[in-house]
């Protein structure tokens, strides 16, 4: 699941990883007694689970400074898990926290005593958005199930100002799955949008969240893949991906593409990018980005 945000880290995400640009909208806009106002949306990305800050926080001036304190906690520059290995790992700043892991990767111990009854347990395929929402957490960046299951998240809150007033405020939860079955040469990434809210004025219903997901590098550099799943092709609004509420994109990476020899091995970066269009009327502060 979104470049420092003028230290506020505005709207960066998931899970790893490149940054799509949210497009700004700069008309003018007419306050409810007819005078002309200065609308704006200021967009951030904080760890899953964290405290924020109310509404009545931000009106009396306390919200602020929190919002920047949680922000920063989410390493926007950091866009690689610390347990990265292969070629993938000098891509891009790694971040600082261990990520979560999960128990059922431990080695077993059967019966005798000699070494060679250690035994390793078949890795995890798969991840239910349950594993997923509990093994981050409320701190963590990502949870690694096992090297064929993993998945990242964070929280995207927008706050909403008419002539520097904070007036509403916003938030959705993104969380992305990435698992490989068995014998496989595809990905499959799951996104989740949850826990939609909003209170005060805000212009969530004409507010448009679009979600890609790219492979910006790959080793080797000449792998092309196949795409697949229903990740939409245009913005939604927030109301259309709480409905939705889940959508799948699949990466296939077609046999002979990878490393000489027989192991055809082949390495890449994957991002999940989420990006906010404000609605007209409502002026987005930069610099945006989210991934």
């Amino acid at each position: 699941m979104r470049t420092s945000w003028v230290r506020r880290a505005r709207a960066q995400m998931l899970a790893g990883l490149t940054a799509a640009a949210l497009l700004p909208t700069l008309s003018p806009a007419t306050a409810d007694s007819g005078e002309a106002s200065e609308m704006r949306v200021e967009s951030f990305v904080l760890p899953l689970g964290a405290a924020k800050p109310s509404l009545e926080d931000l009106r009396a001036g306390d919200g602020m400074e929190q919002l920047d304190r949680l922000a920063r906690e989410m390493e926007p520059e950091a866009r690689i898990a610390p347990e990265t290995m292969g070629p993938a790992a000098s891509f891009a700043p790694k971040a600082r926290q261990a990520s979560a892991t999960s128990g059922t990767a431990a080695t077993e111990r059967v019966g005798a005593v000699s070494a060679r009854a250690v035994t390793y347990p078949e890795p995890s395929r798969t991840m239910t958005y349950e594993e997923c929402r509990n093994g981050l957490g409320a701190d963590k960046k990502f949870f690694i199930k096992s090297r064929f299951a993993v998945c990242s998240g964070a929280t995207f809150l927008q706050t909403w100002f008419r002539n520097n007033r904070p007036v509403g405020e916003s938030m959705f939860n993104v969380r992305t799955v990435g698992t490989i079955a068995a014998n496989s040469r595809e990905i499959k990434f799951q996104y989740y949008f949850t826990e939609m809210q909003r209170t005060g004025q805000t212009a969530t219903a004409a507010m448009k969240i679009t979600t890609s997901g790219a492979i910006p590098k790959s080793w080797p550099s000449r792998v092309k893949y196949d795409q697949g799943g229903n990740l939409p092709k245009t913005a939604k609004t927030s109301d259309e991906l709480k409905a939705a509420r889940t959508y799948t994109h699949t990466m296939n990476a077609k046999p002979g593409q990878g490393s000489s020899g027989t192991t055809d091995l082949v390495f890449a970066v994957y991002e999940p990018s989420v990006a906010i269009t404000p609605p007209a009327g409502w002026r987005r502060a930069p610099p945006p980005s989210a991934t």
